[in-house]
């Protein structure tokens, strides 16, 4: 019944084993630096309060999890050398390394784990709170190893728990809050030696980690939210790594002589329209089709990011899993759109739509070249951007009160993730629920059976797609610039992990 759950513990068990068996050399140890461009800085480096994409390149690097995500979507040990489901996905036994510490030296432990968990499940006001939404109860066994009892069947629990680090019981309670946010500790391959607000996030590699030191010493993420600041920076080679640039300065870098290039990813983002059905004339469904049908995919993907993008009619890529390429994007027809809003009965009221600067490749353009849509079709469209971190918390506490334009790509590289995040009822940041496809998103979390699981999650998105849940416009191609003597594979999930990159130089 769990045999491709197996199959995944079984590969996480090996590779384990030669993780363990490695010792790195003391030719390895860590040199040079590396400076990493962001589009706005963390709202926190408390991991046990932040979700935001944006801070979790920093948690990823600072802080250890039980598991965590290759970059082809395999689930891989971390913090947890192996770990075994039950039948029915609803008891989950894991067992820790024994060589993992804290960066204070202290050893990381089952205490610790079970800490953690427990404070962020009591934290009503956690966003983090939804990953471990389904713990019922947790036992410790030993000092490294657990058990975790569900509310349900989750047969990607091993996927979930990649997002929930792990932080110290005993810092942390003598810290406080506030302090550990400012100074945190982690046991990841990364430590922080910094944090200057809205400057610089400092970190340098922790010599006892266990899977060794990484490669590069020192490694500084800063934030700079223009894009036109970001290439700048690059060129002049002030910036070694930027996730995501215009696609239009691909061939910039590639032709520059400054040392640069330019590589490419599809990635696990998806641009979509999100709509707050509560609010008037956005709870008629034929206004919302309008509005899906005005505007133009093709053009958006094709000529405006010159072709680094594709049009879709889902909230997760083709590289995610539960994405069905027969599932069509919502064709262009503004004479469709015109007659769908006069019987819709729109009166000309204001529609605004809602946005964080920098969050997509070419955010204003994009946003804007969709009002210019809704305009055409005669809707009163008005735009408000804002920086990330104003907006995050808002679409986090589904206080957006109209249209917003915004981006999904789950780290898990699996549609669950999004389907609670987006459509669930009592779970979601969304505004629109339906009983049907509750029933749904519970039935594929207890299917073990890959293909009958993909087809239950086929079904939610074509009934989001006939209700215009949401308006997927597409999934985003990636463009990283980075300096010539800086050695980095980029991920489709955009992330920046620190132990996959090599420098030459200082």
């Amino acid at each position: 019944m769990m045999f491709g759950l197996a199959s995944r513990l079984l590969t996480g068990a090996v590779l384990a084993f030669a993780a363990a068996a490695f010792v790195p050399s003391a030719l390895a140890q860590s040199a040079g630096k590396v400076t990493i461009a962001m589009p706005s800085d963390v709202p926190s480096l408390d991991p046990t309060v932040d979700t935001s994409p944006i801070g979790l390149n920093v948690r990823l690097n600072v802080y250890d999890q039980l598991t965590e995500i290759s970059a082809d979507g395999v689930v891989m040990p971390r913090l947890a050398t192996s770990w075994e489901a039950s039948a029915d996905a609803l008891t989950w036994t894991f067992t820790l390394r024994e060589n993992a510490k804290f960066h204070d030296g202290k050893p990381v432990t089952t205490d610790d784990v079970l800490w953690t968990y427990n404070k962020i499940m009591a934290d009503t006001k956690s966003p983090v709170r939804t990953y471990l939404s389904k713990i019922k109860s947790m036992e410790k066994l030993s000092d490294h190893k657990l058990r975790i009892v569900l509310v349900e069947p989750f047969a990607p629990f091993d996927r979930q728990v990649s997002l929930v680090s792990i932080v110290p019981k005993e810092a942390y309670e003598r810290l406080g809050a506030t302090q550990f946010n400012q100074t945190p500790i982690g046991s990841g391959p990364y430590k922080v030696v910094r944090w200057v607000k809205d400057d610089r996030i400092e970190l340098e590699a922790f010599a006892d980690y266990w899977d060794g030191p990484a490669k590069v010493k020192t490694a500084i993420f800063r934030p700079i939210p223009a894009e036109a600041s970001r290439v700048a920076t690059l060129l002049s080679g002030e910036i070694d790594v930027v996730p995501m640039l215009p696609p239009a300065l691909a061939d910039r870098l590639n032709n520059s002589s400054a040392g640069t290039k330019a590589q490419k990813v599809d990635s696990h983002k998806v641009v979509y329209l999100g709509y707050d059905v509560t609010n008037g004339i956005l709870g008629n469904l034929d206004f919302r089709k309008a509005i899906d049908s005005s505007i133009d995919r093709e053009a958006i993907a094709g000529k405006l990011l010159r072709g680094f993008g594709r049009p879709t009619a889902q909230v997760v890529a083709p590289v995610s899993f539960g994405y069905d390429a027969t599932i069509a994007p919502t064709k262009f027809d503004p004479e469709v759109a015109k007659k769908l809003l006069q019987s819709s009965g729109y009166k000309g009221e204001k529609v605004t739509i809602q946005y964080p600067s920098a969050n997509f490749n070419s955010t204003d353009e994009v946003v804007q070249a969709v009002a210019g849509y809704l305009k055409a079709v005669g809707i009163n469209v008005e735009l408000q951007g804002m920086e990330y971190t104003a907006f995050f918390p808002l679409w986090a506490g589904k206080k957006l009160n109209s249209m917003h334009a915004f981006t999904y790509g789950p780290t898990t590289l699996d549609a669950d993730l999004p389907l609670t995040s987006l459509y669930e009822t009592g779970r979601s940041r969304g505004y629109w629920s339906d009983s049907k496809v509750d029933e749904l998103i519970r039935a594929q979390r207890a299917e073990p059976n890959a293909d009958k699981r993909k087809a239950l999650i086929t079904q939610i998105f074509k009934i989001g797609k006939d209700n215009v849940v949401y308006s997927p416009l597409y999934t985003e191609t990636h463009v990283w610039g980075i300096r010539d003597r800086v050695r980095i594979t980029p991920r489709p999930d955009g992330l920046v992990r620190l132990r996959d990159i090599a420098v030459s130089g200082s």
